[in-house]
């Protein structure tokens, strides 16, 4: 560690170093040296996810490990946007040996969402002005299964082939039931509940999920939903 510490100039060391102080853990596991005094440096960190607890001895929680390489200029900061990669260790059931003093209230299916991690170092460029004469708003093309699966129904009822975002536009006023008060959901998302035959247990979990956290946390929760049947089918404590 200080052999590589020794190849960076006190202004990147200080960078390193507020990088580093909110990560419990990092390390830097290697430094490239450049004859301009630019320096690429490698760290690794890990975070777990937030815990459920099952009993008092029992939770789920699961592990996020982050790589991110950055090249620093030799007057500490980031040339380029950082080079970002990370590897999500899914929830899984643990036993401890200590007795947890507390129960926690976030719901079992929203603990499997563990939010897509985001780079911690983005060097924003200015972008170039260019006039265009018929610019027109791109949208995200549908990569999920979930969002497939609503084209597809889309398709059988001879309509065409939308984003995500254009699937969520329409809503459809819905009744829910902790209290009795009627909601606006995207008709998509009722689409789906109803094509999985969602339980009751299961559309609360939805439309909790849609108020708290938005339409994007609920696709992802339907996308999981399978896999979540299985897994409450093979442990029925969970």
């Amino acid at each position: 560690m200080t052999k590589k510490l020794s190849l960076l100039n006190k202004k990147q060391r200080k960078w390193l170093d507020n990088f580093l102080k909110d990560k419990p853990g990092a390390r830097l596991t290697n430094v490239y040296k450049y004859e301009d005094g630019d320096r690429v440096i490698e760290v690794e960190w890990q975070e777990y996810t937030i815990p459920v607890v099952l009993d008092s001895y029992t939770l789920i929680q699961g592990k996020i490990s982050y790589q991110v390489k950055v090249k620093l200029r030799k007057f500490g900061d980031p040339r380029k946007t950082a080079e970002f990669s990370y590897k999500i260790t899914q929830p899984q059931k643990q036993y401890v040996s200590y007795r947890l003093k507390e129960q926690l209230s976030i719901e079992l299916p929203q603990s499997y969402l563990v939010p897509t991690p985001q780079n911690p170092v983005v060097v924003k460029t200015k972008a170039k002005i260019k006039k265009k004469v018929n610019e027109s708003k791109q949208l995200t093309l549908p990569l999920s299964r979930v969002t497939s699966q609503l084209n597809d129904i889309n398709l059988k009822t001879g309509g065409a082939i939308l984003s995500e975002q254009e699937l969520l536009l329409e809503t459809t006023l819905h009744l829910d039931l902790d209290t009795g008060k009627d909601i606006k959901l995207p008709t998509a998302i009722i689409t789906i509940l109803k094509e999985k035959e969602a339980t009751l247990k299961e559309w609360e979990s939805a439309i909790s999920l849609y108020q708290v956290a938005g339409p994007s946390a609920v696709l992802s929760y339907l996308q999981e939903l399978d896999g979540w049947r299985q897994l409450h089918q093979t442990h029925p404590d969970f």
